[in-house]
């Protein structure tokens, strides 16, 4: 006689899921949480640093329309040229063709901008002035400079000289030569190489062309 195998009752899943499906709900829901969390904090700090950014912006926008407002009170008429951040003086006022010594109008006009110039700078804490020599694209031909880069360069040390000498600190004038590599205009003529030939008067931060 055949007997029927007995059927057992058991469950498809012999053991309980449902807690650990459960805690790894919670946890992809908490990664999830935190994860928007982390992105809504670096949102904020990415706002922050930008409003941080528009407000240095703007400050450095005043300082930069303030000292171009004292330059310019610095500046006396028919003496200089202001442009923009920079008051620019014609060289042949200044200098003798190819020399680097201050003539005699040089020499005048240079004492009469130091003195606003020195209150200027003494009232702009951190900064300081450079001196900027420029000159013509006409090759210079003497025995004492070999190219225009040294004439330009041995300009600007004679008016830097000369401010220091008027009552400015060495630590507050610094002296660059630019050759004819940066000219205010196109060399086209006499007139153009003219306006060349120039030093330029500028403020600059302290801190971008010294180490403190």
């Amino acid at each position: 006689m055949m007997t029927r195998p007995s059927s057992r009752k058991g469950a498809l899943f012999p053991i309980n899921v449902w807690p650990p499906m459960v805690d790894v709900l919670t946890l992809v829901l908490a990664t999830f949480v935190l994860l928007m969390i982390m992105g809504l904090v670096s949102q904020r700090a990415l706002v922050t640093q930008l409003r941080e950014r528009d407000a240095e912006m703007r400050k450095l926008q005043e300082d930069k329309a303030r000292i171009e407002r004292r330059l310019r009170a610095v500046a006396t008429v028919g003496m200089f040229d202001v442009e923009g951040d920079k008051v620019i003086l014609q060289g042949e006022v200044l200098f003798d063709s190819g020399s680097d010594e201050l003539n005699a109008n040089g020499s005048a006009s240079v004492e009469k901008l130091a003195a606003p110039l020195k209150a200027l700078i003494d009232a702009e804490h951190g900064q300081m002035v450079m001196i900027g020599g420029h000159t013509d694209d006409v090759p210079v031909h003497n025995a004492r400079f070999a190219s225009n880069w040294e004439l330009s360069t041995a300009r600007a040390v004679a008016v830097a000289r000369k401010l220091v000498e008027m009552g400015l600190s060495p630590s507050q004038v610094v002296a660059a030569g630019f050759g004819p590599y940066h000219p205010r205009v196109q060399a086209q003529d006499d007139q153009s190489r003219r306006l060349n030939r120039r030093i330029e008067v500028l403020l600059v931060p302290t801190q971008a062309v010294a180490s403190k």
